[in-house]
């Protein structure tokens, strides 16, 4: 397996958006968080781990399951469980501080197209582990 393969800036950008349109806007969010949490910290300890990623609420281990959200953590250069020990995809040692910020950046969403207006997205929820 390719453990030194890094995503391209802007990776899952277009994926990222069709997901916030179909109602993902939380579990990208708090995707967007892990990575940046994954990013101070190996910039706080300079050394780097892989991170499982955990989806402590029902509507982020739901995105967990959805395939094109797996996409999307494959285009970030996210790693699938690897074996029947491993029940969490990882964010991987591999990864830098400036990829992983690069990685939040693409899913983070930066309001609508510039066709649609802002009335048109609902209220995002509230997420508790920000």
């Amino acid at each position: 397996m390719e453990e030194n393969w890094a995503p391209q800036e802007g990776a899952g950008k277009g994926l990222a958006q069709h997901l916030h349109q179909e109602g993902l806007a939380g579990p990208l969010r708090w995707l967007e968080n892990c990575l940046r949490r994954a990013a101070q910290d190996r910039e706080e300890d300079g050394v780097s781990h892989p991170v499982p990623l955990v989806p402590l609420m029902e509507e982020n281990e739901d995105a967990m399951e959805n395939r094109r959200f797996q996409t999307l953590l494959r285009q970030l250069g996210l790693r699938p469980p690897a074996s029947e020990q491993e029940s969490f995809w990882r964010i991987p040692a591999s990864l830098t501080p400036q990829q992983l910020r690069c990685a939040a950046a693409s899913v983070a969403h930066h309001g609508p197209d510039p066709s649609g207006s802002p009335q048109d997205l609902p209220e995002p929820p509230k997420c508790p582990q920000d």
